[in-house]
């Protein structure tokens, strides 16, 4: 059996912000795909910055964890934005089929 995912509804969840219909511009649904692999870029980040060793001479306070999540965030917005992973373009041929 083969169960397809509707990437429609997938990145209606992901970006509750911006809502996705079918036949929608595809200006906006590119948007909101640019924001789901921004999210998803960042989680890579994020679990890439869970191998670096603490060395343990400094210990890191919780604003430099706060501000390393951050700058996460926006380098993450910026290389979607700048054509990312590819999982934009990808995402973009399935919502306008």
């Amino acid at each position: 059996m083969e169960s397809r995912i509707d990437a429609a509804q997938f990145l209606s969840q992901a970006t509750p912000e911006v809502k996705v219909h079918k036949g929608q511009d595809p200006e906006k649904l590119k948007e909101a795909a640019q924001q789901f692999e921004a999210i998803f870029i960042q989680q890579m980040y994020k679990e890439m910055r869970k191998t670096i060793p603490d060395n343990g001479l400094i210990p890191r306070s919780n604003a430099e964890t706060i501000y390393a999540q951050m700058q996460d965030m926006e380098a993450a917005k910026v290389t979607a934005q700048q054509g990312g992973i590819g999982l934009t373009d990808l995402m973009m041929q399935q919502l306008l089929e």
